[in-house]
């Protein structure tokens, strides 16, 4: 029961957030499987105990690129030539088990998260006054 719990308190949670909470908790758990795959590249683990986190990084990857407006402009085009290049990497780390690919695309989306973490929070506050 408690499980169910958890996974309705979740599915609540997801169908209250604003778009810009949503897309901070993607870049959140890419942030954990990107940690996840690096520590487990740099324990020599099990190759699926890297696999699994760099897939579902790819496919976080994914939903981020399909979630920009590209009619925004030039910001949108040059974050999705981002998130094609952190893709790009996150395939090659999982191919070739390279953790200094997976430390790369970590040190591009730290920036990127921050930033929207703190669009995310002025946002409601900016439209409250």
């Amino acid at each position: 029961m408690a499980v169910g719990g958890a996974h309705t308190y979740r599915r609540i949670q997801a169908e209250t957030a604003s778009p810009a909470e949503l897309i901070l908790r993607l870049y959140d758990a890419l942030m954990r499987d990107l940690a996840r795959a690096d520590r487990a590249l740099s324990l020599n683990a099990p190759l699926e105990e890297a696999h699994a986190p760099l897939v579902h990084a790819q496919d976080i990857m994914i939903e981020l690129l399909s979630s920009l407006d590209m009619s925004a402009g030039d910001l949108a085009q040059q974050l999705a030539d981002v998130y094609q290049y952190m893709y790009q990497r996150l395939v090659h780390a999982n191919v070739h088990k390279d953790g200094s690919a997976v430390h790369e695309v970590q040190r591009l989306l730290a920036p990127i998260r921050d930033a929207w973490s703190t669009a995310a929070v002025a946002l409601p506050a900016e439209r409250a006054a």
